[in-house]
């Protein structure tokens, strides 16, 4: 019971962080574009940029994190301090990320 409990828990993490990562993803594909048609001032783009790249690599080493503890039968099943640091640093990351995205849009119009 409580290895299945374990078990959907880490199901959930890895889900959380694969759909933080497609929107990580599709919206670094947005500022990109923004980047080229408006603009943005260049300081906010580039830490725009590296939050995303911060949220993308913690969403992806999240993923791997959850199917190690899931597949491999000697290491504990709860998901741990690791999984909830690596989903507070990726979104938090992507917030700050949109907040300097909003900033450097604001500063062009």
């Amino acid at each position: 019971m409580a290895d299945e409990r374990n078990r959907d828990a880490l199901r959930g993490y890895f889900e959380f962080f694969k759909h933080l990562s497609t929107i990580s993803t599709v919206v670094l594909v947005i500022v990109l574009v923004l980047f080229r048609d408006l603009y943005l001032d260049p300081a906010l783009a580039l830490v725009s940029l590296v939050a995303f790249a911060v949220s993308v690599l913690a969403s992806f080493y999240g993923m791997f994190v959850a199917m190690n503890r899931h597949l491999s039968p000697g290491s504990p099943k709860l998901p741990g301090a690791l999984l909830r640091g690596l989903l507070y640093v990726g979104v938090g990351a992507l917030g700050g990320a949109v907040l300097c995205l909003i900033a450097s849009v604001a500063s062009v119009l």
